[in-house]
């Protein structure tokens, strides 16, 4: 389907958020999808895989992203237009909300990981049912920390040379059942994933969704 870009926010170094309209766009917090821009030929340079970060039932559709690789894709994002269309398709998802109880969720992500992680906390606040934790970490500004830090319990925003132990102490405090969600770079993942098994948090409660 198409979707027609209406704005361009500029959120940080060479982070920017791509806003579309989201008439008949059905998806769920969490997920992501595929987009195509420009020819259809071109797949390396016209598609990616990118997540939402805007919450089902905003009026736009959100994306974030680093545009400084000059990628042939994130020149043609760059250079849009308001009134452009681009292609969407293939939604899927590697995260997502439980679908019902009330349980306690706890977010850790690094740079523009957050982006899933933007659209479950805004979702899981508007039904009010979780307790949420949000640890994140980046060497420069935090992504939508002004946004997202009033909406959840526990909010860490913290520097790398600091986030193995912060992790590590969020994880051995929890004496409750919750969920894990993890978002970031290989490198990333895999250092969260090792400190949560090693405090006891079992795999599956723990959703991983990774760079592409």
């Amino acid at each position: 389907m198409k979707i027609t870009f209406t704005k361009k926010v500029h959120e940080y170094d060479d982070v920017y958020s791509f806003f579309f309209d989201a008439a008949d766009v059905s998806y769920k917090a969490g997920q992501y999808t595929h987009l195509r821009v420009g020819a259809r030929f071109d797949f390396l340079g016209s598609i990616r895989e990118m997540s939402f970060a805007s919450a089902p039932g905003d009026s736009e559709l959100m994306f974030s992203m680093h545009v400084g690789s000059n990628s042939k894709f994130k020149e043609k994002m760059s250079a849009l237009q308001p009134g452009d269309t681009i292609g969407l398709f293939g939604t899927g998802a590697h995260v997502e909300l439980p679908e019902r109880g009330t349980g306690s969720l706890v977010f850790i992500a690094g740079g523009v990981g957050m982006t899933p992680f933007r659209s479950m906390i805004l979702a899981a606040h508007k039904t009010g049912n979780h307790q949420m934790t949000l640890i994140q970490v980046q060497r420069g500004d935090f992504l939508y920390r002004k946004e997202l830090e009033p909406l959840v319990s526990d909010y860490t925003a913290v520097r790398p040379e600091a986030f193995a132990d912060t992790v590590k102490n969020v994880a051995e405090g929890r004496n409750d059942s919750a969920i894990f969600y993890v978002c970031g770079s290989k490198r990333l993942i895999a250092s969260v994933v090792k400190t949560l098994n090693r405090a006891g948090i079992e795999k599956d409660r723990i959703q991983i969704e990774s760079y592409k």
